[in-house]
């Protein structure tokens, strides 16, 4: 499979991804007009990170690692198509099994909690939002299982647009739901939670008529001793804990975040939806279209076709995170300021998410060629080696949030990310080329550096153009600045005869528009 092939699905992904995006920050925009930076909003959001905690470990964790991988190599070795259906039907009847037992579970645990303990209340908050946010999981479980069925058979428009269905429940319980509980915030905050509830159960109806189409019908299916669910688990089975670091630190960062002022945890929040636009866009949709072809290159033995899509998956990162990187944090308050500063959301609101914004900026790099490496892993069926690099990243998160926000507060706390994500990075990368080669550590040096250092004076020349145009006005400066930097960009890029900037000419060929139908 050509890079080229890959690049075309890429770049449709990262259309659909950018279309997502924009929803998703109009939905943070109308967010932080509601609640802006509060102790009530700052509950909410750790209440419904658990249950994307546990999505990320028994779904979208088991895709990457397990199911994809699995499910790509029977249909390049052309099983029969009732052999398939059996192997994903077993896999959904587990999602819906395990997730709803979870949520019995979680809901006794809670009752329990609040009735016969005396939490305190920043706790008691959490606790008792968890009722009503943990349903979602089950809904948003089964969509991502939907997700890899068509990520399986090279489908990836469709599924990468399903996030804009619960951002557009979110938005519409924002102005519907919440009036009927009250004019308090916490009160309406009730009415959001029903947001995300009918958000998880239409982002899985929304995939179910291409999944019948291209796939086949949803079989329920508690056979699991079949040899490629077993295969499944034992890929799957070392790497729980792997795939939740993530989440992990995550939690780690909020609950520490919870214990300084009131809005931290939400301003860290809002600092972490702008920083993740790019990742989304550029890393994680490459790292996403790359999993299935290298599972497949892999299973064909194609090393050639592995190590070149890699190369050209890392170079792709560099060209476009590096520069992402270094505008952000040039236009932090700019950015937070037109995006954020309205209703609830206040002056001080802009200072306290500008501040993390920069300094989540300086890992952005290093995470998205790590979502590359840790794809190329699990291509090879090696859970393990990420499991242990990422166990290694919860104690050093840990450890580092708690030196660092002594001394920066929350941003401590997001530099302790950037610093995790460097280390995640140079740890996947020594024991990827240790184990199985393929990786020229010189090329990948030599495109970082280019990047780098043309970035530098890049990002000179924009400071320059945002002091000169901040006596015109908020939305000019922003706008004109952002660009005029991204025109720079593609001149330095064109100029210096980058190879990335030329492979994205190919993709807006007429020839490609076919793959929307295909």
């Amino acid at each position: 499979m050509s890079f080229q092939t890959i690049r075309n699905s890429f770049f449709l992904l990262s259309f659909a991804t950018i279309l997502c995006r924009i929803v998703g920050l109009a939905r943070e925009i109308v967010t932080a007009r509601f609640f802006g930076t509060t102790g009530i909003y700052d509950a909410f959001l750790i209440a419904f990170m658990i249950p994307n905690f546990f999505r990320g470990l028994l779904a979208e964790g088991a895709l990457s690692t397990a199911f994809i991988p699995v499910l790509s190599e029977l249909i390049a070795k052309d099983r029969d198509r009732e052999e398939i259906l059996k192997v994903s039907g077993a896999v959904f009847t587990f999602f819906l099994l395990s997730t709803t037992s979870l949520y019995v579970l979680i809901l006794v645990s809670c009752t329990i909690l609040l009735h016969f303990f005396d939490l305190p209340l920043k706790i008691a908050e959490i606790i008792s939002f968890l009722r009503f946010t943990f349903p979602y999981l089950i809904f948003v479980s089964l969509a991502a299982w939907a997700m890899g069925v068509l990520n399986a058979r090279h489908r990836f428009v469709l599924p990468g647009l399903n996030p804009i269905i619960l951002d557009f429940w979110w938005i519409i319980s924002l102005f519907f739901f919440t009036g009927f509980f009250g004019e308090s915030l916490d009160r309406r905050i009730f009415g959001l939670m029903i947001g995300v509830l009918v958000g998880g159960v239409s982002q899985f109806v929304f995939q179910v008529p291409q999944v019948l189409s291209v796939h086949g019908p949803i079989v329920l299916n508690i056979q699991w001793k079949h040899p490629a669910i077993i295969k499944m688990l034992k890929l799957f089975s070392p790497v729980i804990i792997g795939v939740s670091v993530g989440p992990i630190n995550l939690l780690v960062d909020y609950s520490f975040a919870r214990s300084l002022a009131a809005g931290t945890v939400s301003a860290l929040w809002y600092a972490t939806r702008i920083y993740q636009l790019p990742l989304g866009i550029f890393s994680i949709s490459l790292a996403t279209v790359l999993l299935p072809h290298l599972s497949g290159d892999v299973a064909r033995n194609n090393l050639e076709a592995v190590k070149e899509n890699i190369h050209r998956g890392l170079e792709q990162t560099i060209f476009f995170l590096i520069p992402s990187a270094v505008g952000m944090s040039i236009f932090r308050r700019e950015i937070v300021e037109l995006i954020f500063k309205r209703g609830a959301f206040t002056g001080y609101s802009v200072e306290i998410t500008a501040y993390p914004l920069m300094l989540f900026c300086v890992g952005l790099v290093f995470y998205g060629a790590a979502i590359i490496i840790t794809r190329a892993f699990y291509a090879y069926h090696d859970t393990a080696t990420p499991v242990k690099i990422g166990l290694v990243s919860i104690a050093t998160n840990a450890l580092l949030d708690a030196i660092l926000m002594q001394f920066m507060g929350h941003g401590g706390i997001a530099l302790s990310t950037s610093i995790v994500g460097f280390e995640n990075f140079l740890l996947l990368y020594w024991f990827f080329r240790r184990k199985f080669g393929l990786i020229e550590q010189s090329k990948i040096i030599k495109g970082f550096l280019r990047v780098f250092f043309v970035c530098i004076g890049w990002g000179i020349i924009i400071e320059a153009i945002r002091r000169l145009l901040s006596d015109t006005g908020l939305i000019s400066t922003t706008v004109v600045g952002i660009i005029a930097g991204v025109v720079f960009y593609i001149v330095f890029a064109v100029v210096l005869k980058f190879p990335e900037v030329y492979g994205l000419t190919k993709v807006f060929k007429w020839k490609i528009l076919s793959c929307f139908f295909s």
